[in-house]
């Protein structure tokens, strides 16, 4: 049976598979199917949109930079424990939460729930940390 930790790096992978699947789908619609296809030696223009998809695909990735070795970690030594548990699961929601406020263009807020989803990161670095100890 999968952990809760593994759960929500599948839950993760899901979100920025569908961030791709969203920034795909932009460009078809605003710069056609052969400059997606093609070999795209000309540039496109890029709507407003279209930037704060590319910018939430980039902070995502960011993200997962640091979400990913931290579950891996938990997960091989065997550190489960409700603070991770909730950590991960947090970490997820504010991240869908984020992409969202992020590709609607909604400020301020966004910025809350980003430092929310860090402090999600740093409770598991202090669990991985203080288990370790």
């Amino acid at each position: 049976m999968m952990s809760i930790e593994l759960w929500m790096l599948t839950a993760v992978a899901a979100l920025q598979f569908t961030i791709v699947v969203t920034h795909g789908v932009h460009i078809f619609f605003t710069s056609g199917m052969w400059w997606g296809i093609g070999r795209r030696n000309t540039t496109r223009t890029v709507s407003d949109l279209g930037r704060r998809i590319e910018r939430t695909l980039i902070n995502n990735m960011e993200g997962l930079a640091i979400f990913v070795p931290l579950v891996l970690v938990v997960q091989l030594a065997s550190i489960s424990s409700p603070i991770t548990q909730f950590a991960v699961q947090a970490y997820v929601i504010l991240r869908i939460i984020f992409a969202l406020l992020y590709i609607t263009n909604i400020p301020y807020i966004r910025t809350f729930v980003w430092i929310g989803g860090q402090a999600c990161l740093a409770a598991l670095a202090f669990a991985i940390i203080t288990t370790a100890v």
